[in-house]
């Protein structure tokens, strides 16, 4: 989350303190209870002041978890740049299997356990039925996904580059492709139909193969 993210401008310290604290117990309840019985109470409670810090802060509890969407998406975007980061330093951009190689790597690192993803996944699916019921969710929802996309998208390029690739479709398309094969997977996990949960064949096999058929060596 960039800082005007996470603190709007003009918010003084305390206030952007107390916003902050509100954000991390939201999480926790979401994560607990689901974002429809989750009560303003129990995370006002968490976070360990009134229901006048919520209303201070969000007009409601789905304004309250696009907060805590763009905390999620900016550390999961943080963890996939380092761990990228990581796996290049380790491989020759020349060698065959470069791209393979560190696609491997950057997956496992960044991959957490299918159990904190399953939950995530979860939160993210039930208010997304909400924002499509709801046209006045509809832009903000938009908004916070393309951003995470554009960040996840920049991370892609800047992989691709240093391994002297390009994409060969739009970096969105690429970014969609790849996002929604994954959520695809834990669906496919929560629904019981992979027989290991802790299954990673998808970033060992899948995401590799695919982005290949996505890249091309660099016109320069």
């Amino acid at each position: 989350m960039t800082t005007s993210e996470a603190s709007p401008r003009g918010m003084t310290r305390r206030r952007a303190e107390t916003r902050r604290r509100v954000v991390e117990a939201a999480h926790d309840v979401f994560s607990e209870m689901g974002i429809r019985d989750a009560p303003v109470e129990l995370i006002c409670d968490r976070a360990g002041f009134t229901r006048g810090a919520f209303y201070s802060n969000f007009a409601s509890k789905e304004e309250l978890f696009l907060a805590v969407y763009e905390v999620q998406m900016q550390q999961r975007t943080e963890r996939l740049r380092a761990a990228v980061a990581e796996a290049t330093t380790a491989v020759d951009p020349a060698s065959a299997d470069a791209v393979t190689r560190v696609l491997q790597e950057a997956g496992a690192l960044f991959m957490e356990s299918l159990t904190a993803d399953e939950t995530w996944y979860l939160l993210n699916a039930e208010f997304r039925a909400q924002a499509l019921r709801q046209p006045e969710l509809r832009a903000p929802t938009a908004a916070a996904e393309r951003r995470f996309h554009d960040a996840l998208a920049g991370i892609l390029l800047d992989l691709l580059g240093r391994l002297g690739l390009r994409l060969t479709v739009e970096p969105e398309s690429a970014v969609i492709t790849i996002v929604r094969l994954y959520e695809t997977m834990l669906e496919r996990a929560i629904l019981g139909e992979l027989p290991d949960r802790a299954d990673n064949r998808y970033v060992t096999e899948v995401l590799p193969r695919l982005l290949t058929a996505l890249v091309a060596p660099s016109d320069g």
